[in-house]
């Protein structure tokens, strides 16, 4: 039955056109449904602005579109778009499309306008040595009424402002405030933390060191605050430096430095006695009876002796003094004794030995004449020396000579060095005797 009823109707509209182009614009207008969509803005939203742009669509195109009961125009392709001033708090804003013949279309939506609020800077929970500071932040509306700490402060015409706070040590509200007419004022707090700055250059935590003084130095901030090194005030520059010396004891020194309200830093410094032995070298091997001990100790005050005989410290440190020896292994013993600390010691060893040279003949030397004389030096010159079991003279010098007669042939001639009972030092010499005819 609607498909015949439709089809009738056809017909009807088919036979119509022949009567012109007017009459069916006319039907196909009044036959278009209306419709309305608003594309911007949604609904509760929240702007910050004191004016909104109100957009949508209308079909067809030919609708009458009012705002608010104000006519705005319509686009070919039906958008619109028009512009709304709000109040602060909920605005509700009404559209409505008519075409003849219709019923209007009426769609309502409600925007919130709302007083927004920034601290730009500082952020919260800062830490900041300064005072005064600077707290700048933006408002969304130049006109409001912005109070930072309850003090009323001007706003730029976009809507920026700053003022100065004074803080306190350790932990200050910053509280900013922004009211407009009639509406709940918005707060925002932010926490800002006072602190002195201590910075120590030297000396570095943990220093081992000889000397009897430090220089203990830094700076700190704000400039005007107490610096004490071990309880002891020390003055600052107007920049915040400081510096100051500190008397060591020997072993461990815990320095405090301490800034009012209150800052410290703390180092440990290790004093320490140094001692060096710079000659003769450890496992040396010497012909001489006695040697030059010399050294150097960090501490010209304290005591130092040598094998147990105290020696003279230079202002410098260095010290010198003269050891006997005797043959083989010299144990050389240094101390250094400071007050109220325990001793340093340092040991060289050192080995006397006999030294024995044949100067001639050389080793498998040949001869044509006998006897031949046989040369030569030692180190010591109260050594007893023998030549094939002979004893021979020395002179001051440790220096020998002697006549020895030399067989036909191969001659071994054995030089001997003796003294205090120590091991003989031997020297060997082949001579080879051939007569001349």
């Amino acid at each position: 039955m609607r498909i015949r009823k439709r089809r009738e109707f056809l017909s009807i509209i088919a036979a119509i056109a022949l009567l012109g182009s007017g009459i069916i614009g006319c039907l196909s207008q009044q036959s278009e449904l209306l419709a309305l969509e608003i594309t911007s803005p949604q609904n509760r939203a929240e702007i910050t602005e004191d004016l909104i742009t109100v957009s949508g669509i209308v079909s067809p195109p030919s609708a009458v579109i009012t705002v608010d009961g104000r006519e705005v125009e319509t686009d070919d392709d039906g958008t619109f778009s028009t512009g709304i001033g709000l109040e602060y708090g909920e605005n509700n804003i009404s559209v409505t499309a008519m075409v003849e013949g219709q019923e209007p279309v009426t769609k309502k939506l409600a925007v919130i306008r709302v007083l927004s609020l920034e601290i730009t800077s500082p952020q919260d929970k800062a830490e900041v040595a300064q005072s005064p500071i600077i707290v700048r932040g933006i408002v969304s509306d130049p006109t409001a009424i912005v109070t930072v700490n309850d003090r009323q402060i001007s706003t730029g015409k976009d809507g920026t402002f700053y003022a100065s706070v004074e803080l306190n040590y350790v932990k200050n509200s910053i509280n900013v405030t922004a009211m407009v007419d009639g509406q709940m004022p918005v707060v925002k707090t932010l926490t800002v933390t006072r602190i002195l700055v201590l910075e120590l250059d030297s000396p570095t935590y943990k220093t081992e060191l000889s000397e009897g003084l430090i220089t203990v130095s830094g700076t700190v901030y704000p400039p005007s605050a107490v610096v004490t090194v071990n309880g002891i005030g020390i003055r600052t520059t107007k920049d915040g430096y400081f510096s100051t010396s500190v008397e060591l004891g020997y072993g461990e020194n815990t320095i405090v430095v301490n800034a009012t309200d209150p800052v410290s830093r703390t180092v440990i410094i290790n004093r320490m006695l140094t001692l060096e032995i710079t000659s003769p070298q450890d496992k040396a091997e010497v012909t001489e009876s006695s040697i030059i001990v010399s050294g150097v100790i960090s501490d010209p005050d304290v005591t130092v002796t040598v094998n147990e005989n105290e020696v003279t410290i230079s202002e410098d440190g260095t010290f010198s003094t003269p050891v006997e020896l005797h043959y083989g292994e010299n144990t050389i013993t240094v101390n250094a004794t400071p007050e109220n600390w325990q001793p340093v010691t340092r040991t060289v060893n050192i080995t006397r030995v006999l030294t024995l040279q044949v100067v001639s003949p050389q080793d498998n030397t040949e001869v044509t004449e006998s006897p031949i004389t046989i040369k030569g030096i030692v180190s010591d010159p109260s050594a007893v020396i023998t030549v094939d079991g002979l004893e021979v003279e020395l002179d001051d010098s440790g220096t020998f000579s002697t006549q020895l007669e030399l067989e036909h042939g191969e001659n071994m001639i054995v030089v001997s060095a003796i003294v205090e009972e120590q091991t003989p030092v031997t020297k060997t010499i082949a001579v080879r005797y051939i007569p001349s005819e």
